[in-house]
């Protein structure tokens, strides 16, 4: 036998042993990243839910305490014979019941225990004896403690609830208790949250004896207690996962996948745990469709391989060369590399086979940094969305006192130093930018529903500029037609958006220029394109791709949340927002809306 028949019988023989080998190992690591990812993505959904029922609880028990922290009310406990305190206190108390909760019962006691105001009543009686349920939060609040009470059901009203006291202090006496407000809160605000989690999984509420205390709406309930998950925990100790044959799916193992209560400030909860389950044969699907694909590809490669092999002679001798050299450059990583094989050959035809499997790992290679780079944004929202509310509240509240002060500093001072005055107008300035974060901040992970209305285009951009003091080395020109029909869209919106585009031109030109702004419409489409173009510095290539990512931002001052504000408001408003830019020649943002009798659904359609 011919050394060159050896050599191509052995290379097939090691083709046929080596590549199962080698591509069942990339298989099962690859199974084994997308896993982890998979149940990382679970966990990370299970802490998410679990965070909003503790949010929700903590602003329920922040409600209370504000209200027993109001001074009409304590003024009136320490002086009930007050009608006209009376009266106000009353419509105070229906209005702050309307603003919060939701409850099944707002009632506030005297020290004594005798019911002095109801905006929602316990009941018929007028007592706290009536009420039994209601009487540990009394005792609690009476000692100057804010109580909450786990998930339990009103004996009266059949319904579940959570119970909240909170002391009311009083004026005369701030450690002297003259009331208190007991609230019950309608468990149906939780139930509301566990109705959004995703509809594959089971979803469980459990207290700390493992009674299920709250399911979906339409799941049965079942009183039956769950033991806690005996679990791998991940980088956080309050979460972790199981693979378990315990299943609420039927046939098949489940992922179990557990998040403990932490509580919110104030609010510590009562040790409930979340608990997800997901079939695996639904949740791992992805696995195995890689699987088959890995190992049809493989199939097709090796019989490629082994066709190829069996035709090797002499003349075959540099091709093959060629392809070794071709393959270990790829081996070693690099996806670009190509082989080249003159030959018409069967060489010729496994060199460009060879290719095609090059081309396709490349893309399949992409397509997984782009689902990775996904899951990373998928990520940020998330954590983005878990802290919005609770960092743009407590920001808003401060700053609204700091805005209140400059003002009633300015108001008292109008005779200080010019030094005064302008240290209080760069203290203005510098919160209106802190208030403008913050809304940033809300508007970038929850853009509310537009409240459509016909507006005319150059209302809208005169009211705007109005809103935008223009620098004296920036001049604004303006091209908008007196017949460009009127727009259908959320005019409140739309100015937020346009004032993001109109100072991020300004900002562009330091030195001044020219802000040129035009409408044009589209009969066509049913639209209005509205262009913000500056005279400035221009955008680089590699940042326009990224100018609408959260979080990326090429400012020394900013949260990289500007555009991607604009760009949730357009799209909600039916419309779409591009850039167009060269370095040197400034940058021009094109919004373009739906006109009124187009509407949403005509523009989507389009």
């Amino acid at each position: 036998m011919k050394f060159v028949t050896k050599l191509g019988l052995s290379a097939a023989s090691a083709a046929l042993i080596i590549g199962p080998l080698l591509g069942t190992a990339v298989f099962f690591e690859a199974r084994s990243v997308l896993q982890e990812r998979i149940i990382y993505e679970q966990v990370l959904s299970a802490r998410s839910v679990m965070r909003e029922i503790d949010t929700a609880m903590y602003n329920a028990y922040q409600n209370v305490s504000t209200i027993a922290a109001d001074e009409l009310l304590a003024g009136y406990l320490e002086s009930p014979d007050d009608s006209a305190g009376e009266s106000m206190v009353e419509d105070e108390l229906e209005e702050r019941e309307g603003l919060t909760g939701p409850w099944d019962a707002l009632v506030v006691f005297d020290a004594s225990g005798r019911v002095v105001f109801a905006p929602k009543w316990l009941g018929d009686e007028a007592i706290l004896s009536a009420y039994p349920s209601s009487e540990t939060g009394f005792q609690h609040a009476m000692k100057g403690e804010i109580y909450y009470s786990d998930r339990i059901i009103h004996r009266s009203s059949g319904k579940p609830v959570v119970i909240l006291a909170a002391p009311v202090y009083g004026r005369a006496d701030p450690h002297e208790v003259v009331g208190v407000v007991i609230a019950h809160y309608q468990w149906a605000a939780v139930q509301g949250i566990l109705d959004h989690v995703d509809p594959l999984a089971k979803v469980h509420l459990l207290n700390r004896g493992g009674a299920i205390i709250a399911k979906r709406s339409n799941d049965t309930f079942n009183e039956e207690p769950i033991p806690p998950v005996e679990r791998m925990t991940t980088e956080s100790e309050n979460a972790g996962y199981a693979i378990a044959s315990r299943h609420t799916h039927g046939e098949g193992e489940t992922l179990q996948v557990e998040a403990e209560q932490n509580g919110v400030q104030g609010y510590r909860g009562h040790g409930w745990r979340l608990l997800l389950e997901q079939p695996l044969d639904k949740i791992f699907a992805p696995i195995r469709k890689m699987a088959m694909e890995t190992a049809l590809l493989v199939f097709v490669a090796l019989l490629v391989l082994a066709g190829l092999y069996g035709f090797i002679g002499r003349r075959f001798v540099s091709p093959l060369n060629s392809l070794v050299s071709g393959v270990r450059e790829v081996a070693g990583g690099k996806l670009d590399s190509k082989v080249v094989v003159r030959s018409k050959d069967e060489f010729g035809e496994l060199a460009d086979a060879f290719n095609v499997m090059v081309d396709r790992l490349q893309e399949r290679t992409r397509q997984l940094l782009e689902a990775q780079n996904e899951l990373v944004k998928k990520e940020q929202m998330a954590m983005l969305g878990q802290v919005a509310g609770s960092v743009g509240h407590e920001l808003r509240n401060p700053l609204g006192v700091m805005s209140n002060a400059v003002y009633f500093l300015q108001t008292v001072l109008p005779d200080a130093d010019e030094i005064t005055k302008e240290y209080l107008n760069i203290i203005k300035s510098e919160i209106a930018v802190s208030e403008r974060m913050a809304s940033d901040l809300m508007d970038a992970v929850r853009t509310q529903p537009p409240n459509l209305e016909t507006v005319g285009v150059a209302e809208l951009i005169a009211q705007i500029l109005r809103k935008c003091p223009m620098p004296p080395s920036v001049s604004v020109k303006l091209n908008i037609p007196a017949t460009l029909p009127p727009l259908r869209v959320d005019a409140m919106q739309i100015q937020k958006a346009l004032r993001n585009l109109i100072r991020n031109g300004v900002e562009a030109m330091p030195e001044g220029g020219t802000l040129e702004i035009q409408a044009v419409e589209n009969r066509q489409d049913g639209t209005v394109a509205v262009s913000v173009r500056d005279s400035g510095i221009g955008i680089a290539p590699d940042v326009l791709p990224k100018l609408f990512q959260p979080l990326f931002t090429t400012k020394a001052r900013g949260i990289g949340l500007g555009l991607v504000v604009v760009k949730n408001l357009i799209q909600a408003n039916g419309g779409s927002v591009k850039v167009e830019s060269e370095v040197g020649q400034g940058a021009m943002f094109t919004i373009t809306l739906p006109c009124d009798g187009g509407g949403i659904q005509n523009l989507r359609g389009a």
